[in-house]
Order: C-alpha cells, then structure tokens, then sequence
C-alpha cells in the first residue's frame, strides 16, 4: 500500500507513464501499415484508431477547463493513420504528466460523459486529477488488450504483458494461473 499524498502522487505518475511506454514500445516495434491494419472480421478498429482514443482521455484531462468532457473525440485525426504522430503525441502526454505537482492532485473537477448506450444521458460528478489519471491509465490498458488482440490477428508480436491490468500481472508474479 502506498501511504501519504506525495507517495500517492508519484505512484499514479510513475503508473501512467510506464503505461505509455507501453504503446511506445509497441509503436517502435510495428511499421506504419501494421500501425493501419484492420483484423476483420474481429476487430474493425485499427491499433492507431484505438490510440487515437487513449490520447483523446489524455487530452481532454490535460485541456479541460471547467469540466473534464471525456465525449470530445478526434475521429479521424492524424494519429489514427501515422506512427510517427502517435510516438510524439505520447511523449507529449509523458512530458505533460511529468509537469505536474502533488499540490494538483485533489482539486475538485467536474467531469460529463454519456453513459447511456440507448440514449443520449450525460451524468456529470466531481472528481479530482488523481482520481482522472487512475482512470485514464486504466482505461489505456483496456485498449492496449484490444490492441494487442489485433496485432496478434495480424501477425506481429507484441511487448510482453502488452494489455495486462497491473492487479493481474500482481497475480501472476505471485503465482497465481488465472489471468483475469
């Protein structure tokens, strides 16, 4: 367990990054077009589109002013296509979260999503930064699972425990069979 605030700041700082390092070592290890395949009939998102989405989080976290609106998407921006902007743009996040002070890190925000897959419902609550970044980096770790899924579908491998929730990895350190 992690103790005081400080502790607690550093931890979810160091989380999140070893988690983008993640998707640079998978980015440097792939070429473009396997950056833009497509594993259908499985997977209809390519991994570049699924990064566009983890940096999306990311950046509406690091802009937001106000609310925290995690609907702000950027379908269709360059990094769904290019590796090479997918590689800056997770520095520029790393480098981002490297800015920040363990002061910032319960100050209350407000953040709005939809949460409604038959509706258009938005539920808005409060929130703090360090609540937000466990969630983005947790959220980033559900994608890189799909990512990993579909490099594998395209036959190219990918870092070793590309995908795996930390709990789980904790598990398996301690030998433990199960991987969920």
């Amino acid at each position: 367990m992690v103790s005081g605030p400080v502790e607690q700041f550093r931890t979810v700082i160091k989380g999140n990054i070893e988690g983008l390092d993640q998707g640079i070592t998978l980015l440097m290890a792939m070429t473009n077009e396997q950056y833009c395949m497509r594993a259908k009939p499985y997977i209809t998102s390519c991994i570049g589109e699924h990064l566009r989405h983890i940096l999306d989080l990311y950046y509406v976290l690091k802009e937001h002013v106000g609310v925290i609106d995690y609907d702000v998407r950027r379908r269709g921006a360059l990094v769904e296509s290019c590796r090479m902007t997918g590689l800056s743009e997770l520095e520029h996040i790393k480098t981002w979260l490297l800015t920040l002070q363990p002061h910032m890190m319960n100050n209350k925000i407000m953040m709005s999503t939809e949460v409604s897959v038959l509706n258009t419902l938005v539920a808005q609550v409060e929130t703090s930064l360090i609540r937000e970044l466990i969630f983005v980096s947790t959220h980033a770790i559900h994608h890189y699972a799909l990512m990993d899924i579909s490099a594998k579908l395209c036959d190219f491998d990918t870092p070793k425990n590309m995908g795996i929730a930390p709990a789980t990895l904790t598990a398996l350190r301690n030998g433990s069979s199960c991987v969920q």
